[in-house]
């Protein structure tokens, strides 16, 4: 068995030039069901299987033990919309064959994010293509779930003073973790009706504290999905992307990781440890199969996706380094999030 890594650079992403095309997730197509009993339960599963991310920001009870967490500790929190995928596809012009099979996506997600919206594969935001893969055609419901973190009262802090003292050794400081779930719920098949997969996707924001800098502020931002299927269905690909908000604070690139794709046979441990000034934060996750990493120009934007097929949990992760100009405030951030699903 060669259980060697095959590691391939990214090739650094232009623009495409081609216009996303997208349609909010707004009461016209989705229901929000999270008062509901199967939204409880909805949030029940979402809340056992994240508790270490969204415990840092959802107060009281959730930060119990993972075996006590309740769904009842989260809907002033987190939100749950059922999502009625035809009227996507035709809100999108989508052919008449498109989601015609699939009846809806429940999507799990923080009461305060903005913009929540399904996005056609635009080469940018979508499950990325192969060397030498054709792009598809938008024929079916495999569409981007893309949405921004809210605006919150401290994203004008000055996180590093000039002021500060200078015999105070650096250090990383995380500032922000959440989590967004999108579940293909409902999928039809020989007049049965079936659950197939899920995509979690959780995020960490860090800040270096007392860098030395009185120039820059930096800050990183890891992305982690985790994807796994329902029944006897079989998972293809899941990932997540990020990319700098233009409505916060201008970016530079600091540093990036994974800095290379992966296709191996086995599962290995794999660093996404980055850089910012003086300190570094670090990470490790366990890689199966094949991590494709895609890092852009646009300063802050990257992507990793795992694929293959799968029948149990699988996962992806990458992380990013940015700085910004003093007194600007934080960066803020926009997602993107996909999963794949087969037979």
């Amino acid at each position: 068995m060669n259980t060697a890594a095959q590691a391939k650079a990214p090739t650094e992403k232009q623009p495409s030039g081609a216009a996303a095309i997208s349609v909010p997730v707004v009461q016209e197509n989705a229901d929000d069901i999270t008062e509901t009993a199967a939204g409880q339960n909805e949030l029940a599963e979402f809340a056992n299987q994240n508790l270490d991310e969204i415990s840092e920001t959802t107060p009281g009870a959730l930060k119990a033990k993972r075996s006590t967490a309740r769904a009842s500790d989260l809907p002033s929190d987190y939100k749950v919309l059922e999502v009625d995928m035809s009227k996507v596809a035709s809100q999108l012009d989508l052919p008449a064959s498109a989601c015609k099979d699939q009846d809806s996506e429940v999507l799990v997600a923080p009461e305060s994010i903005t913009s929540l919206t399904y996005t056609i594969n635009d080469e940018e935001t979508g499950i990325p293509l192969e060397p030498g893969q054709a792009p598809e055609e938008p024929d079916g419901c495999n569409l981007s779930v893309e949405w921004e973190e809210a605006p919150a009262a401290d994203d004008a802090t000055q996180d590093d003073p000039e002021e500060a003292s200078a015999s105070v050794r650096p250090y990383a400081k995380k500032i922000a973790s959440d989590c967004f779930r999108r579940k293909i719920v409902k999928k039809r098949f020989d007049g049965t009706t079936y659950k197939i997969a899920y995509n979690d996707s959780c995020y960490q924001n860090w800040v270096e504290k007392h860098d030395g800098n009185d120039s820059w502020n930096f800050y990183s931002k890891r992305a982690m999905s985790t994807c796994d299927r329902y029944g006897n269905w079989a998972i293809k690909s899941c990932g997540h992307g990020v990319k700098s908000n233009p409505n916060g604070p201008h970016v530079s690139w600091q540093d990036w990781a994974p800095n290379a794709s992966q296709d191996r046979n086995d599962c290995r441990a794999r660093s996404a440890s980055v850089t910012l000034h003086s300190v570094s934060v670090s990470a490790n996750f366990d890689i199966c199969d094949k991590q494709l990493i895609h890092k852009y120009a646009e300063a802050g934007k990257m992507s990793s996706y795992w694929k293959g097929t799968a029948r149990s949990a699988r996962g992806t992760q990458h992380q990013v380094a940015v700085k910004t100009n003093q007194r600007q405030g934080r960066p803020k951030w926009k997602h993107w999030t996909n999963v794949g699903w087969g037979v």
